[in-house]
């Protein structure tokens, strides 16, 4: 009784995970083959059917589940594993020379779903261990990289520093040298601004003189305009004389400076 019901148990452990799939070919054999190669190939043929379509199943059931597999990978492995081979019907047409059969099998599949799934667990961790092989070795490089850096950021501001006293000094006296040239470039066009004033205030002294003893009243008129232009100028350039004055006791301090 004990053994009877062991083996009912493996017997329903079995049929739990076995699947019946059907297959079917029709094959049109030649002259140059016997009737017992035809059905030979026909049965081959439905085998192939049979797990052809059941690894269209499988293979939808494997992308479900995020499985990387191919159908081709599939039917191999299910034609290896077929079991209870059962033809169902036979159909033998000598005058068309054609043989037609549809089968039945067995196949395990939680047997070929767990080869995937092998397969599947080795690449998910061969995955993760060359993700983590990839950040160790993205560390170590951007550690390096860091260090190389902070080496070269300290060698570049020991040379900056030397530089900055070196251009330091020769800026210091170069700008001392500039700001006196623009110091004497001020005077002198203040000076030159000022002799030019002078020059008009001359010459409009000189038109009001000749006005003053003018006899004709056009002589006058002309005499009187040319000294009020002279005036005008002499006020306007010595207005403007005093922009080189600023600037020169401007340039007077920045040289004081260095």
């Amino acid at each position: 009784m004990k053994r009877i019901f062991i083996l009912f148990l493996f017997f329903t452990y079995a049929v739990s995970f076995s699947k019946t799939i059907y297959g079917e070919a029709l094959y049109t054999y030649g002259d140059n083959e016997t009737l017992v190669e035809a059905k030979q190939k026909c049965q081959t043929m439905a085998k192939r059917d049979a797990v052809e379509k059941f690894a269209t199943f499988l293979r939808s059931e494997t992308i479900v589940r995020n499985y990387q597999t191919e159908k081709d990978e599939i039917i191999a492995n299910a034609e290896a594993m077929m079991t209870n081979i059962q033809i169902l019907e036979e159909k033998i047409d000598k005058a068309k020379t054609t043989v037609y059969y549809r089968i039945s099998a067995e196949v395990d599949e939680k047997k070929i779903l767990g080869v995937y799934e092998e397969k599947e667990r080795m690449r998910l961790e061969q995955a993760e261990a060359e993700r983590k092989a990839q950040e160790l070795r993205l560390e170590a490089e951007r550690k390096a990289l860091e260090d190389q850096l902070e080496h070269e950021r300290e060698l570049a501001r020991i040379a900056a520093e030397t530089e900055k006293y070196k251009m330091s000094r020769e800026l210091s006296q170069k700008d001392r040298r500039f700001w006196r040239t623009q110091k004497w470039i001020g005077l002198g066009a203040f000076v030159g601004s000022a002799a030019l004033g002078t020059y008009f205030n001359s010459q409009g002294s000189s038109y009001y003189d000749d006005y003053k003893s003018a006899t004709s009243t056009p002589s006058a008129v002309d005499l009187y305009d040319k000294a009020q232009n002279n005036y005008t100028y002499r006020d306007v350039t010595f207005s403007v004389s005093l922009v080189p004055l600023g600037y020169f006791f401007y340039a007077w301090y920045k040289e004081s400076k260095y």
